[in-house]
């Protein structure tokens, strides 16, 4: 009871009164639950009023669209059939959540290897835009340490889906011995080399100031590469 529970509402808000724009990457979290206890009117679901909210709002439009550019989403959620379910009443990019290895999917019970399957990301990419594995299943570490990269990144980038993997952090004791206790060098790392489209983190200022100390040489960079074939 210390403190109010922010709402969808008002978290929507905080995006539209900032001073430029600011996108917004909203979860539809536990909807399995939420259905089961929850009831609306008119056999509304709970991604129903999600969605309603979302609308309300003006955020709509696929990606990269004028709509969408005026007022960035992205929809997040670890079950594929609630994706599957507002790809129906929205066409705003969407991204599937995936758990570790261990962990199944909430609501269908699959695996973590049948939805990062080739037939499966095939499938899934009617739906969505990307997904948002943990970055420990993308390289799995030993004793701390990076350990071989898997071809996850790979497989989605060639089937068109972009990859934003989650949750950077800057303590010492979430950062793997590599990075020698910099976040700075676990962003460019994973930008760079690895080559994921974008980062959830829980430290977004130090993300910002990354991204504004390397813009100018990345475009320089890709200046002097010339275009992209």
């Amino acid at each position: 009871g210390k403190y109010n529970i922010l709402t969808f509402d008002e978290f929507i808000l905080i995006a539209l009164h900032a001073d430029r724009v600011v996108g917004i990457y909203p979860e539809i979290k536990n909807p399995i639950f939420i259905n089961q206890h929850v009831k609306w009117s008119g056999g509304k679901k709970f991604e129903d009023k999600f969605v309603e909210t979302l609308l309300k709002y003006g955020y709509k439009g696929k990606y990269m669209s004028e709509d969408w550019l005026m007022k960035p989403l992205f929809i997040q959620s670890f079950a594929p059939t609630s994706l599957i379910y507002i790809s129906n009443i929205t066409n705003a990019p969407k991204l599937l959540l995936i758990d570790e290895t261990t962990v199944p999917t909430q609501d269908t019970n699959q695996s973590y290897y049948e939805i990062t399957s080739n037939g499966y990301l095939a499938f899934i990419r009617k739906y969505v835009i990307g997904i948002g594995p943990w970055k420990d299943t993308i390289i799995p570490p030993e004793n701390n340490h990076l350990g071989p990269a898997t071809d996850l990144v790979a497989r989605a980038h060639a089937l068109n889906l972009q990859v934003h993997p989650y949750t950077f952090r800057n303590e010492n004791s979430y950062l793997h011995f590599n990075f020698h206790q910099d976040p700075y060098a676990e962003y460019e790392y994973w930008l760079r080399e690895i080559g994921v489209d974008a980062l959830f983190t829980d430290f977004t200022g130090s993300l910002h100031k990354y991204l504004e100390w390397t813009a100018p040489h990345q475009n320089k960079e890709k200046k002097c590469r010339g275009p992209p074939a």
